[in-house]
C-alpha cells in the first residue's frame, strides 16, 4: 500500500509542472500574441474570458453544445454521447459545463497515471510521466475534449484484463465504443485476450456484445432520430482538413497527399508546420511500435495499431498527434526501454513542440 501511495504522490509534481507549463504559455500566448479564432461558435464561449475560453476551442465548444442543447447541430453527431452526458449529468443543469469538464479531466488525467504506475516500477514510472506530459499534443487532457476520459477507460480496460475480470473489461470497453469510434477496438483486444484464456464460445459472445454496446446504442439513437446509424461518419468532411464523409482512402494515397503538400505547401506557414508535425508524429508512432512490439501484450500492440491507422482512413492525418495519446501503453514501452541518450533529447523536442503547439492552439489557430 505504501509503495501504491508513493507511486499516486510521485504523479502530483509531475502534473503540477505540466499544468504549470501550460498555465504560464496560455498566459503569454494571451498577452504578448494576436488572437485570430478560426473556428465557430466561438460566441458561446466568449463571456469566460479568453484564459478559460482557450480550453474550449474548436473541438471543445461542440462538446459543449452538445451539453446545453444536445445533437441539434448538424454534424454535431460526429461527437460521440458518453463525455457530453458525463458532463451534463455531473454539472446537474447548474454548475458551469466548462469549468466541470475541466475539473473532471484533471481528475481522470490523476486517476489514469495512477492505474498506469499499478504496474510499474517507479524509475520507469518516473519515465512514463516525463514522456506522456510532455507530449506536444498533451495540453488537450485538461481541455474540453474527451482525451483525459477516454484514456482513463483504456488504462482500465487493460488493468482488468491483465487481472483477467474480463466481464469489467467489457464494460469498460461499451463505455469506450459511447465515447470514441475508435474504443470499440477495445473489443477485438478483449477477443485476443477471451481467445488466450480459452474462455467459451458463449461467453465470449456476451462480453463482446457488452463491449460495443456503446457504439451500438449511438447507432441506434442516430437511426432513430436521423434516420442514418453511420452519421457520424457521414458528416466528417464538414469539418475540413480533406476528411472523407464515408469512402475509404487507402494509406499509400494518404501518404502521397502529405508528400504533394510537403512540396506545393509554404514553408513558413501554420499549415506547413501541422503538415510536417502530422506526418512525422505518424511515420515515427509506426515505427516505434514495430520496434517495441515484443514489449506489448498482443492485445495492447492491436489496439494501439488500430488506434494509429484508423485516422488514416478518413484521407488525412489532420489531428493525429491529439489521437495518439490514447496509445498509453506504447508510451509505457517507450518510457521502460528508450536508452538515456535517445530518452533526453526526445524529451526536449516534445517539450519544445508542445509550448510552440499551445500557443497556436490558445490563438485560435488550428493544430489538432
Amino acid at each position: 500500500m505504501k509503495k501504491l501511495l508513493a507511486k499516486f504522490s510521485l504523479s502530483i509534481p509531475y502534473v503540477l509542472f505540466y499544468l504549470l507549463t501550460i498555465f504560464v504559455v496560455g498566459f503569454l500566448s494571451i498577452k504578448y500574441l494576436p488572437f485570430t479564432p478560426s473556428f465557430p461558435y466561438y460566441n458561446d464561449i466568449s463571456s469566460y474570458g479568453r484564459s478559460l475560453a482557450s480550453l474550449a476551442h474548436f473541438d471543445g465548444i461542440h462538446y459543449l453544445r452538445l451539453v446545453s442543447k444536445g445533437y441539434d447541430d448538424t454534424g454535431s453527431q460526429a461527437f460521440f454521447p458518453i463525455y457530453p452526458l458525463l458532463v451534463r449529468s455531473i454539472s446537474f443543469g447548474v454548475m458551469d459545463p466548462l469549468i466541470i469538464a475541466v475539473v473532471l479531466n484533471i481528475i481522470f488525467l490523476l486517476v489514469s497515471l495512477y492505474v498506469v504506475g499499478l504496474d510499474l516500477k517507479i524509475n520507469k514510472f518516473k519515465r512514463f510521466l516525463l514522456l506522456f506530459l510532455s507530449f506536444p499534443a498533451s495540453f488537450f487532457l485538461i481541455a474540453v475534449y474527451t482525451e483525459s476520459f477516454f484514456i482513463l477507460l483504456v488504462v482500465l480496460f487493460f488493468h482488468f484484463t491483465h487481472k483477467q475480470n474480463y466481464l469489467l473489461s467489457a464494460i469498460i470497453a461499451g463505455i469506450a465504443s459511447g465515447t470514441r469510434l475508435v474504443g470499440s477496438f477495445l473489443a477485438v483486444s478483449l477477443l485476443i485476450e477471451l481467445v488466450r484464456n480459452r474462455q467459451t464460445l458463449l461467453r465470449s459472445s456476451f462480453l463482446l456484445f457488452i463491449s460495443i454496446s456503446g457504439l451500438l446504442g449511438y447507432m441506434y439513437f442516430l437511426f432513430t432520430r436521423f434516420g442514418d446509424p453511420l452519421m457520424f461518419i457521414h458528416v466528417q468532411s464538414l469539418f475540413g482538413a480533406s476528411r472523407s464523409d464515408g469512402e475509404i482512402i487507402l494509406l499509400p494515397q494518404v501518404i502521397y497527399r502529405y508528400l504533394r503538400m510537403l512540396v506545393t505547401v509554404n514553408p513558413v506557414s501554420i499549415l506547413y508546420f501541422r503538415v510536417i508535425w502530422e506526418l512525422l508524429t505518424f511515420i515515427i508512432s509506426l515505427i516505434a511500435l514495430y520496434v517495441y512490439r515484443h514489449k506489448m501484450s498482443l492485445s495492447a500492440l492491436i489496439f494501439c495499431l488500430c488506434a494509429i491507422l484508423l485516422p488514416t482512413l478518413s484521407g488525412t492525418l489532420s489531428s493525429f498527434p491529439r489521437y495518439l495519446l490514447v496509445c498509453v501503453p506504447l508510451f509505457v514501452a517507450l518510457g521502460e526501454n528508450l536508452k538515456p541518450r535517445h530518452f533526453w533529447p526526445i524529451l526536449v523536442i516534445q517539450y519544445g513542440i508542445l509550448i510552440v503547439a499551445l500557443a497556436l492552439f490558445v490563438q485560435g489557430i488550428f493544430i489538432a
